[in-house]
């Protein structure tokens, strides 16, 4: 009986699929702008060179959709910000200055509940406050201190484009004001502030409706709009380098792709991440094919003859 049992239990594994031994996809997320797909289909791109089965979620929404998604083991990873996590996330009011510090904080706060954030890229997608380079010539504005210095002598004049993530934000619009002396809904009023989508809040800008409005460092419409970037000379917004950010379980099934995503950072520096997001936003270019090119361009992939 013992044999018997055992022989049929050896043919039930050999009549199985050898797809009911695979290991799931990796589903890799991301945000919904265009630098954040560009990322997201990095990883997919890179991960299927390697051989590792993935679902591909980019795009997927905002900031908490993506986090929550991760958390709740709906995802398995995508690219976050330091910035973002530190402020955001863990709610912290320290400012860290060093990028490498930052990086580390994080780190350890997320491995308390079973993610991992591997190597970070180099570049540096801060916030940003724009104007058009002929009016910010004219007014002679080229820092915030001088932005918030006009503001304030000129009540009710300045108006301001942003995306409703950046007016709400604890790093975005409103402390940023204070932080430069501004009161909201005084120097400011709320009638002045459109909320938008963040690629037409820099057309507003180039457009005149609004004196100022916010990007993020490495968009590729700044320099094709003639866009001034203010210098955040009081060092208000923080550090946002990006990295890969999985969930610990998903490493231990494919340990290989600690190593595998962390050659994405050491060649995506702030001059290469703005021209890939111009490719995309300006040339329009799909993401897709953008990362691909970039990826066989780095030399991570090879490119595939027809």
């Amino acid at each position: 009986m013992k044999k018997l049992i055992l022989l049929l239990v050896a043919l039930t594994f050999i009549a199985l699929p050898l797809s009911a031994f695979a290991k799931a996809p990796v589903r890799v997320a991301s945000k919904g702008f265009t630098e954040q797909v560009i990322l997201g289909k990095i990883m997919v791109n890179l991960l299927k060179d390697r051989g590792i089965p993935v679902e591909d979620r980019t795009s997927l929404g905002g900031t908490n959709v993506n986090r929550e998604a991760l958390e709740q083991g709906q995802i398995d990873v995508y690219m976050e910000y330091t910035g973002t996590a530190w402020l955001s996330f863990f709610k912290k009011k320290e400012v860290v200055r060093d990028a490498d510090q930052l990086y580390a904080k994080v780190k350890a706060e997320d491995e308390k509940i079973g993610l991992t954030w591997l190597a970070p890229a180099k570049f540096n997608n801060t916030y940003a406050i724009i104007m058009k380079a002929s009016t910010a010539d004219q007014l002679g504005i080229s820092t915030l201190s001088q932005w918030a210095a006009w503001t304030k002598n000129n009540p009710g004049k300045m108006s301001v484009s942003t995306n409703a993530e950046f007016y709400s934000r604890v790093d975005g619009f409103k402390g940023m004001m204070g932080y430069y002396g501004l009161e909201f809904g005084k120097d400011i009023p709320d009638a002045k502030v459109m909320k938008m989508e963040t690629p037409l809040a820099k057309k507003t800008v180039r457009d005149g409706q609004a004196m100022c409005g916010m990007a993020f460092a490495t968009d590729g419409e700044i320099k094709d709009y003639n866009l001034t970037v203010l210098d955040d000379d009081k060092s208000y917004f923080p550090i946002y380098n990006p990295a890969p950010v999985i969930r610990a379980e998903v490493l231990k099934a494919y340990p290989e792709i600690k190593l595998i995503l962390s050659e994405i950072g050491a060649s995506l520096d702030t001059a290469t991440m703005t021209r890939l997001n111009y490719r995309v936003n300006v040339n329009g270019e799909k993401p897709e094919a953008v990362a691909k090119s970039w990826l066989a361009g780095v030399g991570l992939i090879i490119k595939k003859q027809k």
